[in-house]
């Protein structure tokens, strides 16, 4: 999963590099046409594409356990059930300790009742689509990881 992402990374930086290499004929038609927006954000790479992503961890452990990491605003949008226990701001619960935007391994069927193929309906049907998977494991111990990403639309 690391590598999918060190890729995308990698991908991004070149098609930056590409974008901000374009003539000044273009950057002079582009101004006309965007009022002047894209002409004063060229050195800042304001029109990058951006992503939004949610890492799903599934596990058999007593039936089924999943766990989502990620933003947790996408958590709330995708799975509203859910938000009681995401606004439960005790720093003493593991999802919650490191950042307030995000969390890590929030136990998703701890608070609905949904299996792994439910979770990743909604995902898809919520506009996500799978760009990394990678599962392991001994006997017993197996688990599944998926990586969900979708594009942020730039409103201009």
């Amino acid at each position: 999963m690391c590598r999918q992402l060190e890729h995308l990374k990698k991908e991004r930086q070149r098609s930056s590099s590409s974008a901000s290499s374009m003539s000044s004929s273009s950057k002079l038609h582009n101004r006309g046409s965007n009022g002047g927006m894209e002409d004063c954000c060229a050195n800042q790479n304001c029109d990058q594409e951006s992503y939004e992503c949610l890492a799903m961890h599934v596990c058999p452990d007593l039936g089924e356990r999943i766990m989502l990491s990620g933003d947790r605003c996408l958590v709330e949008e995708v799975f509203p059930e859910t938000n009681q226990a995401l606004v439960d701001a005790r720093s003493s619960v593991s999802w919650n300790q490191h950042d307030a935007a995000h969390v890590i391994r929030f136990p998703l069927n701890g608070y609905c009742k949904l299996n792994s193929v439910q979770a990743i309906t909604r995902l898809l049907n919520a506009g996500f689509r799978i760009a990394a998977s990678s599962g392991g494991g001994v006997e017993g111990q197996q688990f599944s990881e998926y990586l969900f990403v979708r594009k942020v639309l730039s409103v201009t």
